[in-house]
């Protein structure tokens, strides 16, 4: 039963990991000059292309529909359960 509870989406680590990405993102756009950085990330434009970005994109697209899907209400009743 402990394991159901803990099996959903963790929202404040996603926001967490979202929020790093974002500060890694404008640290690099405001700390490195515009030429070093195509020089850098010309070779990863190839990248994008290969079928593995693909893959990555959609198995990415599916925890998005997961952590987004509606479900059912959670009712956390602490009374005892009666087996009449």
């Amino acid at each position: 039963m402990a394991e159901e509870e803990h099996k959903g989406t963790n929202y404040a680590r996603l926001a967490l990991g979202a929020g790093l990405l974002a500060a890694a993102a404008v640290s690099v756009a405001v700390f490195v000059p515009r030429r070093r950085l195509a020089l850098v990330t010309e070779p990863l434009a190839g990248l994008a292309k290969l079928p593995i970005a693909a893959a990555v994109t959609a198995w990415a697209m599916g925890l998005w529909q997961d952590a987004t899907a509606p479900k059912a209400p959670v009712f956390d009743d602490l009374r005892p359960f009666d087996e009449f």
